[in-house]
């Protein structure tokens, strides 16, 4: 339903005309009834002031009855014979008829005369208003139901004093409420005949009724419990100046009593009104609104309904050509010309059809040079772990059909290609996919096909088609290395054996001279027997132990296969021991050494003891340089190239004798020394030991002011959850 144009068009038209007149009604009818609902709260407000005021009136009266009585001489007397003071009481009450009981009370709460309820001699003085009267207050108490008279009554009391104005006794008359209930029964007539069809009612704080048409009600209903609200809600309507209540289809409105002496409770009036009664007008408002709409809404819906069809049958001839566009069937279209609108659609969509036609043929050309290219290529949702770009090269390279895995979930096919489970734990793939945002390149080493092979992978996360700002899926793209390593190993080898024949020359010219020693030395012994000073022992050895270092750099260097152990290091720690165990070394040499260590240094990966000898080498000929003492600094820092790429930078700077440009030129160059007994060889194996990790050594020096190393290495590729080198040591 309302699926189709037509169904839409009609539906709009007829609510733009029918939500106005509505609205119109609407606001009509909500006017009226705010004008009458203010009205009514008008009268009900007066009419409850008016019972405020009057019982206020009567209760004023109450109390100045009960304090004139109280100063009759009879009573003030305390030597009048209990016969007057009846006499006095019947007196007051024959001018006062609407009192139905009086008694006297003494200083202790005895009843001591009364004229109905034969109370004599009992001791009220526990009651409250008895209480009050005595503190020499003129009160009026609650409403309750009398157990002598069997209905309710109100009590007032005054304190009686002597001619010393000394209190020697109450009076409490007691009156019949009947009187108060009749005139608020006149104001609830009142209300009747002005045709509000309500009445007047009244009850205190604990939701007691005290007064109520229904003579039943008094004091036997709770209207907090009938009505369900409360004490607050009324008081709150009271301070807003609003309607307290609407229920069981009443109004009601209430207004506070001025509380009286000798009240434990507050009191309310509240006047009530029948809702159907007064909203009557408003209804017959409503049913003429209503008779109206149902006169305009038929000629409406047959005027829209032409209206959509003029404006819906060029779009569904738009939608047949449409059908058949995707059908195939491109050939020349017909279209309904009826105004400029659907015209320009029209011409929009011969030009989308050609601009189609064209984006078809890139997107083959795209997908072909994908089946095509010697790169594996692959994608993945990183949300469901499905594949969605699948290439030839990933075929052949894990042995699975393209059409079997495109869907597939990751971890079904790394339980199917045992090459691809190698290729997704060797790379970090799983811990890598929960990144934001991923732009890597490394290589890895992996197993495919039985073989080992090292693969350049490029990661990076992919915008969805829908929002270019959500990264949901992840592009994997992997070339084979592996023939590309081994020719280059090869090459490197080489190299070296190349190196080794060009330092075979200065090699027999080191090793010729500490030689020559030695056999000078043997015929001096075989000359003189054997007996020759000792310093020639020493001189001997330290030739031999010359010629046994020489040997070991040399093959250090030329070694193509060397053995190694790689570890994750913390650079850190390994200059602090280093730096140790050369403290005696400086002291002596009146060296100040200061160190600048970053601190959290991420992991470097090599052979730490090749490392350590490199920081060795360096440390060496720095205190070797400052015979005289100076100023060695050490540094650390990081210098981070992309988001998952970082180099570990070491410094070792000393201010030593320096070195021209020449010497700088010539550094590394095997059997290339400045020192008399060095062997040319240590920065020689610190160079090779640094570009085997793909990192750099650089120099900067200047004669007289001293000489700075600065070692480059990479950091092992971050991986999710990986620690720094710092927190490893910590731990």
């Amino acid at each position: 339903m309302f699926r189709t144009l037509r169904s839409k068009l009609l539906l709009f038209f007829i609510l733009i005309a029918f939500v106005p007149m509505t609205a119109v009604g609407v606001i009509s009818y909500t006017s009226q009834k705010q004008e009458m609902t203010q009205s009514v709260e008008r009268s009900l407000a007066i009419q409850s002031y008016s019972v405020n005021l009057e019982m206020k009136r009567f209760m004023e009266e109450r109390l100045a009855d009960a304090a004139f009585l109280a100063q009759n001489p009879v009573l003030m007397d305390p030597e009048s014979s209990t016969l007057d003071i009846r006499d006095q009481l019947y007196s007051f009450m024959g001018v006062h008829d609407l009192y139905v009981d009086i008694i006297l009370l003494d200083e202790n709460g005895i009843v001591v005369s009364d004229t109905e309820t034969e109370v004599l001699n009992q001791d009220l003085s526990e009651r409250e208003w008895y209480q009050e009267a005595l503190n020499g207050h003129t009160v009026v108490s609650d409403l309750y139901v009398s157990p002598l008279l069997d209905k309710p009554v109100m009590v007032v009391a005054s304190p009686i004093y002597n001619m010393n104005q000394e209190i020697i006794g109450v009076v409490s008359p007691t009156f019949d409420v009947e009187t108060l209930y009749s005139q608020l029964g006149d104001y609830t007539e009142e209300q009747q005949e002005a045709g509000w069809g309500g009445y007047t009612f009244l009850l205190n704080s604990e939701g007691e009724v005290a007064f109520h048409p229904d003579p039943e009600k008094v004091l036997n209903v709770n209207y907090f419990q009938e009505k369900q609200i409360s004490e607050n809600h009324i008081e709150k309507k009271i301070e807003d100046g609003e309607l307290a209540s609407v229920v069981d289809g009443e109004v009601h409105y209430f207004n506070r009593i001025d509380p009286f002496p000798g009240f434990v409770h507050d009191w309310y009036v509240g006047v009530s009104v029948e809702e159907d009664e007064l909203y009557s007008p408003l209804n017959s408002l409503l049913i003429r609104y209503l008779i109206f709409f149902s006169l305009v809404f038929p000629v409406l819906t047959y005027a829209v309904y032409r209206l959509s069809d003029f404006l819906v049958r060029p779009v569904s001839q738009l939608v047949e050509s449409t059908k058949r566009v995707a059908a195939g069937n491109r050939d020349s279209q017909e279209y309904v010309y009826a105004y400029e609108e659907v015209n320009d659609l029209n011409t929009t969509f011969d030009e989308m059809t050609r601009q189609l036609e064209e984006r078809e043929s890139s997107h083959k050309k795209a997908a072909l040079v994908l089946e095509t290219t010697d790169n594996g290529v692959f994608a993945f949702d990183r949300k469901t772990k499905r594949i969605t770009v699948f290439n030839r090269m990933c075929e052949e390279m894990f042995s699975q059909d393209k059409n079997d895995v495109i869907g597939m979930e990751l971890d079904e096919l790394i339980g199917q290609s045992p090459a691809f489970k190698s290729v997704v734990e060797s790379s970090g793939l799983l811990e890598l996919k929960d990144e934001e945002q991923v732009r890597s390149e490394y290589e890895i080493e992996c197993k495919c096909g039985g073989q080992e092979r090292t693969l350049f992978l490029s990661l990076s996360t992919l915008p969805t088609p829908e929002d270019e700002t959500v990264e949901d899926e992840m592009l994997v793209v992997f070339y084979d290395l592996t023939e590309k390593r081994k020719m280059e190993r090869e090459l490197i080898r080489s190299e070296k054996l190349k190196v080794v024949g060009e330092m075979s020359a200065g090699f027999a010219h080191e090793i010729k001279n500490p030689l020559t020693t030695i056999k000078g030395f043997i015929q001096l012994f075989y000359e003189q027997n054997g007996h020759v000073k000792e310093n020639y022992y020493q001189l001997v050895i330290e030739e031999i132990d010359r010629v046994n270092n020489i040997m070991n750099d040399l093959l250090n260097i030329a070694n193509p296969n060397p053995e190694e152990k790689k570890a994750e290091i913390n650079i850190d720690q390994m200059l602090e021991d280093i730096l140790a165990l050369y403290s005696s070394h400086i002291y002596k040499n009146h060296i100040d050494l200061e160190t600048f260590f970053h601190g959290s240094l991420p992991v470097v990966e090599m052979d730490a003891n090749k490392l350590k000898q490199v920081f060795i080498n360096l440390i060496q000929n720095g205190i070797e340089a400052m015979p005289d003492g100076g100023r060695m600094n050490i540094r650390t820092t990081v210098e981070d190239e992309t988001d998952n790429s970082s180099h570990v930078i070491i410094q070792v700077e000393d201010t030593g004798v320096g070195m021209d440009k020449e010497t700088i030129e010539k550094l590394g160059t095997p059997f290339f020394t400045t020192k008399k007994t060095g062997t040319g060889l240590g920065l020689t194996t610190s160079y090779r030991v640094i570009e085997e990790v793909d990192g750099a050594l650089n120099v900067s020096s200047e004669q007289g002011k001293g000489t700075a190393f600065t070692i480059y290495l990479p950091a092992k590729p971050a991986v999710k959850g990986s620690r720094t080198s710092a927190d490893k040591a910590e731990k």
